[in-house]
C-alpha cells in the first residue's frame, strides 16, 4: 500500500486531519470496530483521501461476516486491516444500539458501490470489476455505461479463477492502473483476497461488493426499500435465494451472541 501522506493541517467534520481515519469515532461489535460514518461522510473521506493519494480498503460489514470473524481469526485479521469498516446491515446497526447505545447509518455495500460508480462517471475516474461469475461483470458494466454516461472501465475479470491465475490476475489490474476496484467474491473470500493484496496492488478505493454485479447485470432483485428500511433483507433474500438458507443460520448466532454480551458481558466462544 502506498505510503500516507502527511495532512495540509486543515480538519475534517470529526475535528481530525482531512483525510485522517483516526478522529473516526467506533463502535465496537463483537470485537469488530464499525466507524460510525453517515454516507454523505463515507464519501466525502473517500473523495478527501483520493485527493491526498492515500489507498483505501473498505469493508462494508454485516451480521454474517462479524459471525464469520469470531469464528475465524483470519477473518477477524483481514478485517483488521481495512481502513474503514461501516455497517452494512440491518443487523449491526441493530447490535450498535443494543450493545453501546449508538446509532449507526445503515450503508449497504451494493448502495455505496453505485455511488461510487456515480462519482468515478462524474470525476473520469477508472473502475476495475473483479468477480462473480463469467459474463457477469461484463452485463453489470454495459447497464451503468447505459445509466451513468461518462462511465469507463479499466476492466472486467470474473471470480473463477485458479491459483494460477492469480499473478496474471493481479498484474492485469495493475497494468490498469484503476482509481476504485470492486471486489465481488463473497464474504468472507473478497475479505481475505483483498487483504492478501491490496497493499501490494495500492489501488486508490477498494471495496468488497458480494452480489452487486449480479444485481447490476439484472440477475438479482434487491428487497423493496421498505424490507431493507425494516430490517428484513434478509428475508427476502431467503425467499429468492432459498439456497442461502445455510448462510442464513449466522443470523440467530449473531442475535445469541449479542445477547450473551449485553446481559453478561462476555462474548460466546466458537
Amino acid at each position: 500500500m502506498k505510503k500516507r501522506t502527511a495532512s495540509n493541517g486543515k480538519q475534517d467534520v470529526h475535528g481530525g486531519n482531512i483525510g485522517s481515519t483516526d478522529a473516526i469515532p467506533t463502535v465496537d461489535i463483537l470485537g469488530i470496530s464499525i466507524h460510525q460514518l453517515t454516507r454523505r461522510e463515507l464519501l466525502q473521506l473517500l473523495r478527501e483521501r483520493l485527493e491526498q493519494e492515500l489507498t483505501t480498503w473498505l469493508v462494508t460489514v454485516n451480521a454474517e461476516l462479524v459471525v464469520r470473524a469470531g469464528d475465524d481469526s483470519a477473518v477477524a485479521s483481514a478485517l483488521e486491516k481495512a481502513d474503514l469498516r461501516v455497517a452494512d446491515g440491518a443487523g449491526v446497526v441493530w447490535a450498535a444500539r443494543a450493545l453501546r447505545d449508538v446509532e449507526l447509518e445503515r450503508l449497504p455495500g451494493v448502495e455505496i458501490a453505485e455511488e461510487l460508480v456515480k462519482w468515478a462517471a462524474e470525476e473520469g475516474l477508472k473502475v476495475y470489476f473483479l468477480g462473480a461469475e463469467p459474463g457477469v461483470a461484463e452485463a453489470a458494466v454495459g447497464q451503468l455505461c447505459h445509466r451513468y454516461p461518462g462511465f469507463v472501465t479499466a476492466g472486467c475479470r470474473h471470480g473463477y479463477f485458479t491459483e494460477m491465475e492469480k499473478e496474471d490476475i493481479l498484474e492485469e489490474i495493475k497494468g490498469a492502473e484503476p482509481d476504485i476496484l470492486l471486489v465481488a467474491l463473497g464474504a468472507p473470500r473478497q475479505e481475505l483476497w483483498l487483504a492478501e493484496h491490496q497493499g501490494e496492488l495500492s489501488v486508490p478505493v477498494a471495496v468488497g461488493v458480494g452480489g452487486t454485479f449480479d444485481v447490476w447485470a439484472g440477475r438479482v432483485k434487491r428487497a423493496p426499500a421498505w424490507m431493507g428500511d425494516a430490517g428484513l433483507e434478509w428475508l427476502f433474500r431467503l425467499i429468492v435465494q432459498p439456497w442461502r438458507v445455510r448462510r442464513m443460520l449466522a443470523l440467530p448466532r449473531f442475535v445469541q451472541r449479542v445477547i450473551k454480551e449485553k446481559y453478561t458481558g462476555r462474548r460466546s466462544e466458537k
